[in-house]
């Protein structure tokens, strides 16, 4: 029969167990005594937590909209990066005397702060509505059941203290910057509306508004004109009429023959008509009066003329007339010059009118602005006000941390199921070493299979001997003094640290 290397099985194994179960129980129990050991010595970790609940504003946000325009969400994220600060957990650890004992062994401040921070867990709880945040936990874990719960409320006030400053800043901060916006605002609206006035005082009476104005004064003017030029017209003609009846009477008069009366009285006639037709500063009529004047002068050689009284009422007449001709004229050239005014102011209009509109754009632009900006900047102190008053969004504590009475760690299920884990396996693999080594042969089937599957005809029973039977006895004895000096080891070593109240520091934490 060749030799061939033997194969271990399941049922190997299982049989090995049975028989060789010794080989499993130190190590079991060795490891549930450690793992008793463990629970005794390892130090207790309290756990406790407070829940902070994000009450609403007090007032409706249609009565009065927040300034804070920051999600609930990323405001808890911005207090806890100020709440893990290194200088509000430096000034906590100090105010509350924490970690003393490593602040004694010399360890730096930034080991403390980092040591604490890790202690510290911030969790947020989503609303009804995706992405809302409805409230919050703060969760401390330490040695000291009193001072977890110290810590923890510690922790929610300063978040409570934080919002509330928070919220309190960014509506004051909101208000001045509105308040600075709505002053340089003003400054330019000022500036743009004395510009717009500067204007309409400058160009007054051509302005876009005025365009009808002007319109219904230019036909008020033009209907005064064709009124006085038609009285002048009637004046003119009634001068003629009293001028012919004037040559008429004087022909007839006494020494009007002479040839110095004659003259004087063809240079008046002229003299009246040119006055009809001229203004005095005319050339040719000033020329005439001089004529006269010097005419007067001279002595008249012929018998005194006696004046007639219908010549002398002609006379004051011809001057009346004279007199209503003047002013009718002087009434026209006004009115001329009127119309000619507004005429301009007509036609200047389009231009003033491009002018002023593009003047006017910008300043109501910049009204509208203002009005919108003071809008927004009432609506904002309103909000300052709410805020101040604390009748705004609000973290508010709706359970207070207490002292927790079981520790969180170790867990004594957990260091259950890792020791017996421990102890089974490392029998469980000791078992397996025993038989990887031992060449026996144990059953029909494996002799069979060393022997080339020949079959095996009949078995004859292990007959053992009393030596052997004494020499089992033995063993097992042996055995189970060797477990119950484990035990009694075991016992004795975990009720000491008990008694001694024996802590084990670890630098690394375990699972459990």
């Amino acid at each position: 029969m060749t030799e061939q290397k033997r194969a271990i099985s399941i049922q190997d194994i299982t049989d090995a167990l049975i028989k060789k179960w010794y080989w499993v129980s130190m190590p079991l129990v060795f490891f549930l005594l450690a793992g008793v050991w463990f629970y005794v010595v390892l130090p207790r970790s309290y756990e406790a937590t407070t829940l902070i609940l994000i009450q609403p504003q007090e007032i409706p946000e249609n009565y009065v909209q927040a300034t804070v325009s920051e999600g609930v969400g990323e405001r808890v994220r911005t207090l806890s990066q100020e709440v893990l600060s290194r200088s509000n957990l430096e000034a906590i650890i100090k105010d509350m005397n924490l970690l003393n004992k490593r602040r004694d062994q010399g360890a730096s401040m930034d080991l403390l702060v980092a040591s604490l921070r890790k202690r510290i867990t911030i969790n947020t709880n989503v609303g009804q509505q995706p992405g809302e945040t409805s409230s919050f936990t703060i969760t401390y874990k330490g040695r000291d059941a009193r001072e977890v719960a110290d810590v923890t409320n510690r922790l929610a006030s300063y978040f409570i203290d934080s919002n509330l400053k928070l919220r309190a800043q960014q509506a004051t901060e909101t208000t001045l910057f509105l308040q600075k916006q709505l002053e340089e605002l003003k400054t330019l609206l000022l500036q743009q509306e004395a510009k717009v006035q500067q204007y309409r005082n400058q160009y007054i009476g051509q302005l876009p508004d005025q365009l009808q104005s002007n319109i219904a004064t230019i036909t008020s003017l033009q209907a005064r004109l064709d009124s006085v030029q038609t009285s002048l017209t009637a004046a003119m003609n009634r001068k003629l009429t009293i001028q012919g009846q004037l040559s008429q009477a004087q022909a007839g008069l006494p020494g009007a023959s002479s040839q110095r009366g004659q003259r004087l009285a063809e240079l008046k006639n002229q003299l009246d008509e040119m006055k009809s037709k001229y203004t005095p500063d005319y050339p040719e009529l000033r020329r005439l009066q001089d004529q006269i004047a010097e005419l007067e002068k001279q002595p008249d050689k012929g018998s005194p003329v006696r004046v007639d009284p219908h010549v002398a009422d002609l006379r004051t007449q011809l001057g009346s007339a004279n007199s209503e001709v003047e002013a009718l004229r002087r009434d026209a050239d006004r009115i001329k010059a009127q119309i000619n005014g507004y005429q301009g102011r007509v036609e200047g209009t389009p231009k003033r009118e491009q002018e002023f509109a593009a003047m006017t754009r910008d300043y109501n632009i910049t009204q509208q602005n203002y009005q919108r900006l003071l809008d927004r900047y009432y609506e904002a102190k309103r909000a300052e006000d709410m805020e101040k008053r604390q009748q705004g969004e609000q973290f508010r504590v709706v359970d207070f941390a207490q002292p927790p009475e079981i520790p969180v760690s170790p867990n004594p299920m957990r260091i259950a199921l890792v020791f017996l884990a421990l102890g089974l396996g490392t029998g469980a693999g000791i078992i397996v070493l025993l038989e990887t080594l031992d060449t026996t042969i144990k059953g029909v089937k494996q002799l069979e299979g060393l022997s080339g599957d020949i079959p095996c005809i009949t078995v004859v029973p292990l007959a053992l001997t009393e030596d052997d039977k004494r020499a089992q006895r033995m063993m097992h004895m042996m055995f189970i003094g060797i477990n119950g000096a484990i035990l009694v080891a075991g016992t004795a070593v975990i009720l000491v640290s008990r008694l001694t109240r024996f802590v084990l520091e670890l630098p690394v934490p375990l699972p459990f």
